[in-house]
C-alpha cells in the first residue's frame, strides 16, 4: 500500500456552503452528490427523498430550493414515512436522465451507545433489516427550464421515470446474481460485514456501473457494469440486457485499491473516478482512484493497481467526516476539481443551516506522474 508520504493527504482548494431548510436533519447524513450547471443534486441514506439545490454566490453556496420523494417517480414498495428508507447510497446525471440507486444492502441492527443490558445488546446484534426500497435501481426524466434548472419529473413526452423490477427481497439485479461464483454468496450478508453493498453510481447512454462498497475478495474490489433499457411491455419498468461473457446480465470487473471498497463513482470525460474507502466501520483510509477509457471497455476485466492512477487520499476525522459523495466540477479557464460531503460531518463543519463541501483540485490522467497512462 502506497504510504502517505507518496501520497499525502490532500487539501481543498475551497469549501463549499450546503444550506438545507431542515438544517442539520439532512446535512448530517448526507450520502451522494451530482452537480450540472446551476444545480445540485443531494440526497441522504436516511429516508426517501432527493433535494435540489440551487447555485449563488459563484458557486461558493448552494441553497436546497425542492425536495422530491422518491415515490413522486417510482411505484416503491414501501411508503409509509418512517418505513421507506431507500439507503441512496449512488446519484448521477446523464444524457437527461437522474439515475439513482439504493445500496441493495442487508442491514444488522446494532448496540445503542448507552445500551445497559447485555441480553439486549446481544439480542439486536441478531436482528438483520431487509428494506425493500434499498432495491431500488432507477432513472427520472430531467426538464431544463429557464436558467438552465433542471426539473426531474415523472413523465416528459415519450421519456418516462421508470426502476428495476422489486421482488421479495431483492430485484432483478439480485435475482440475476443468485448463481454467481463470486457475488451471489455475500447478497445474504449485511453491509459493513462484506456483504452486498452497493455506494457509487455512474452512467453513459445505457450503460451503468455500480460500485460495491462489498464484498472486497481477497483485496479486490468489484465494480458491477449493466445495460439497462426501457422494459417493451410494462410502463415505468427498466430491464437489464445481457452483456456477460456467457448471457449474464451483467459485468464484473475487479480492481485492486489497496484493499479498499468503493463508496463513489463519477465519470471525468471517458475516465471513471473511484472513491474508495473501508468496507467495515472504519473511518479510513480514503483514496480517489482514476480508472482510464473505461467507455472503451467491453469485456469483464481484473485491474491490478499499477493500471490504476492513485490520484490523492483524503481526510477523515475520527468517527466523523466520511467522504461519501463526490462530483465533478467543471470550472471556465481551469482544470475541473471534484466537490466532496461528508456523511456524520464534524462540529467545524456543521452551521446553523446545514454543513460544508470541500472542493479539491482534480489531477488529470495527463500530469507528469500519470504520464506513462496518458
Amino acid at each position: 500500500m502506497p504510504s502517505d508520504t507518496d501520497h499525502p493527504i490532500g487539501r481543498p482548494i475551497a469549501t463549499v456552503r450546503l444550506v438545507f431548510r431542515d438544517g442539520g436533519e439532512t446535512a448530517g447524513n448526507l450520502s451522494v452528490a451530482e452537480r450540472a450547471g446551476s444545480n445540485l443534486f443531494v440526497a441522504s441514506d436516511e429516508g426517501a427523498r432527493i433535494v435540489h439545490m440551487a447555485a449563488e454566490d459563484g458557486g461558493t453556496l448552494y441553497r436546497q430550493d425542492a425536495v422530491y420523494p422518491l415515490a413522486d417517480f417510482f411505484a416503491l414498495p414501501v411508503t409509509i414515512p418512517g418505513e421507506d428508507e431507500a439507503d441512496i447510497e449512488g446519484m448521477t446525471i446523464a444524457d437527461g436522465w437522474l439515475w439513482v440507486t439504493g445500496s441493495h444492502a442487508l442491514a444488522r441492527k446494532k448496540p445503542g451507545r448507552d445500551e445497559s443490558s447485555i441480553e439486549k445488546a446481544l439480542e439486536r446484534l441478531t436482528e438483520v433489516r431487509c428494506d425493500p426500497n434499498r432495491f431500488l435501481l432507477g432513472r427520472v426524466p430531467l426538464v431544463t427550464e429557464a436558467g438552465g434548472r433542471l426539473t426531474p419529473v415523472r413523465r416528459d413526452g415519450k421519456r418516462t421515470a421508470g426502476c428495476l423490477k422489486f421482488r421479495k427481497g431483492g430485484n432483478a439485479l439480485t435475482k440475476a446474481l443468485a448463481e454467481d461464483e463470486h457475488l451471489a454468496r455475500f447478497v445474504a450478508v449485511p453491509a459493513k460485514e462484506n456483504g452486498f453493498d452497493v455506494e457509487g453510481l455512474a452512467a453513459h447512454g445505457d450503460r451503468v456501473w455500480l460500485g460495491l462498497r462489498g464484498p472486497v475478495l481477497r483485496g479486490w474490489a468489484c465494480i458491477l457494469e449493466l445495460a439497462v433499457e426501457d422494459h417493451p411491455d410494462v410502463e415505468e419498468r427498466l430491464r437489464l440486457r445481457p452483456i456477460g461473457p456467457n448471457g449474464e446480465k451483467y459485468r464484473k470487473h475487479f480492481v485492486d485499491l489497496d484493499g479498499l471498497g468503493i463508496r463513489e463513482l463519477t465519470f471525468d470525460g471517458e475516465d471513471l473516478v473511484i472513491l474508495a474507502g473501508p468496507t467495515m466501520d472504519l473511518d479510513g483510509p480514503v483514496s480517489l482512484w482514476r480508472w482510464t477509457d473505461v467507455l472503451s471497455v467491453t469485456h469483464e476485466t481484473v485491474i491490478p493497481r499499477d493500471r490504476l492512477v492513485h490520484l490523492l487520499n483524503l481526510p477523515h476525522g475520527k468517527g466523523d467526516d466520511h467522504a461519501e459523495g463526490i462530483a465533478c466540477v467543471r470550472r471556465d479557464g481551469a482544470p475541473p476539481a471534484l466537490l466532496v460531503v461528508y456523511d456524520s460531518p464534524s462540529k467545524t463543519r456543521l452551521h446553523d443551516a446545514g454543513t460544508t463541501a470541500d472542493l479539491f483540485a482534480l489531477p488529470s490522467r495527463y500530469d507528469p506522474a500519470n504520464a506513462s497512462l496518458a
